[in-house]
C-alpha cells in the first residue's frame, strides 16, 4: 500500500506498479491519498490524475477530518481538515469518487480529532485485517533529514550499513535515493510527477527546498508565502481558514517564527527566556506546550531522545 502525492511516494507508487504489472500482481497493491483540504490545486489535480491513470489497483482517498499539525494557528498546534463545523470556509469542495473515504462511509474506527498519523495507522491496520499482510511503501530518503534516517534504522545506527528496509511493516523502498534521484528516475522512465515542482522551480527553489505537503505544517512554514504568487486565490481561502496564516506567510523561516538563529536576550538565561514567552500566552495555549515539554522530557529520560 503506498501513500500518493508528493514527488517520492510518486516515484514509489511507478517503482510498485511497473513490478506488479509486470509479475501480474496489481491485484495485492493499494494507493491512499490522505487529503488536508488545504493544498494547491496543483497537487489535488495531479493526484485526480493519478488515481485514474494506475488501473487495477485497490485506492482509497481519505478527506476525514483529522488533528494535523499547524505552525501558524495562534491558539493551538494543530488543525481540523474537512471539519464539517466549518464546512462554509473549506478551501476545496468534498471530491465525489466512489474511492472517496470520508466521515459518512468510513470502513474503520475513527473519531474526530484523531491525529493524523495514529489514522494512517488505523487504516493500514484495517487494510490488512481485510485484506491479508500489508506492508506500507513510504518515500522517505535517509539523506533529508536527520528524523528520517532515524526512521530507518531505528536503534541500531550500524544497521544503515545493511539496513532491511521493511520496519514494522513499513517498506522504505528508496531510503538510500538522494533528491537528485527522483528526478532522474521521472526523466529516464517518463514518468508523470506534481507540476507544482515546475513551479516551484521557476520560483527559485532549490530541490531540496521543494515539498508537497499541508500548508500549515512546520516544515512547510517558509514556504507557505509562496502560494501568494503560485495561487492566490487558493492564498485567500487559506487566509480564512485558519488564523496566523498571514503572519506565518510574512515571517516563515525566519527568527520571528523561532526559526534557526534564535538570540538569548541579555540578562535571560534559556529557561527564564522560556518562561517568559510562556507567559505572553493566553492559559490553553500555554498548558499546551507545557504538556508538550512534558511529554519530551518524558521521552528524553525513558528513551534518550527527544519528543516534539
Amino acid at each position: 500500500m503506498l501513500l500518493v502525492g508528493g514527488k517520492d511516494s510518486s516515484v514509489c507508487l511507478n517503482l510498485c506498479y511497473e513490478y506488479a504489472k509486470k509479475h501480474n500482481q496489481l491485484n495485492k497493491l493499494a494507493m491512499y491519498h490522505l487529503d488536508y483540504e488545504a493544498q494547491y490545486q496543483f497537487t489535488t489535480d495531479f493526484v485526480e490524475e493519478t488515481f485514474k491513470s494506475f488501473e487495477g489497483i485497490k485506492k482509497y482517498w481519505l478527506c476525514l477530518p483529522v488533528s494535523a499539525q499547524c505552525c501558524c494557528n495562534m491558539n493551538s498546534g494543530t488543525w481540523i481538515p474537512w471539519d464539517k463545523d466549518k464546512k462554509d470556509i473549506w478551501c476545496r469542495k468534498m471530491p465525489k469518487y466512489d474511492f472517496v473515504i470520508n466521515e459518512d462511509n468510513i470502513p474503520f474506527n475513527f473519531k474526530k480529532g484523531d491525529i493524523d498519523y495514529n489514522v494512517q495507522d488505523t487504516f493500514s491496520k484495517w487494510f490488512e485485517d481485510t485484506f491479508g499482510k500489508t506492508a506500507t511503501v513510504i518515500g522517505i530518503r535517509a539523506d533529508e533529514s536527520l528524523n528520517r534516517f532515524r526512521a530507518i534504522v531505528k536503534d541500531n545506527p550500524n544497521k544503515y550499513k545493511n539496513v532491511n528496509y521493511i520496519n514494522n511493516h513499513n517498506a522504505y523502498i528508496i531510503y538510500d535515493w538522494q533528491v537528485e534521484d527522483i528526478w532522474i528516475a521521472n526523466s529516464k522512465f517518463n514518468w508523470k510527477y506534481n507540476k507544482l515542482y515546475d513551479l516551484y522551480y521557476q520560483a527559485g527553489l532549490s530541490i531540496d527546498q521543494m515539498r508537497v505537503a499541508s500548508p500549515f505544517n512546520t516544515c512547510a512554514s517558509d514556504t507557505l508565502k509562496f502560494y501568494k504568487v503560485i495561487e492566490p486565490n487558493t492564498w485567500g481561502k487559506l487566509v480564512s481558514r485558519v488564523n496566523g496564516v498571514n503572519f506565518t506567510g510574512i515571517y516563515g523561516g525566519t527568527t520571528a517564527m523561532g526559526w534557526k538563529s534564535i538570540k538569548l536576550p541579555k540578562e535571560h538565561t534559556w529557561k527564564s527566556y522560556l518562561n517568559f514567552l510562556l507567559n505572553t500566552l493566553d492559559e490553553k495555549t500555554r498548558n499546551h506546550y507545557l504538556e508538550k515539554f512534558k511529554t519530551s522530557i518524558e521521552f528524553w529520560k525513558n528513551k534518550r531522545w527527544c519528543f516534539i
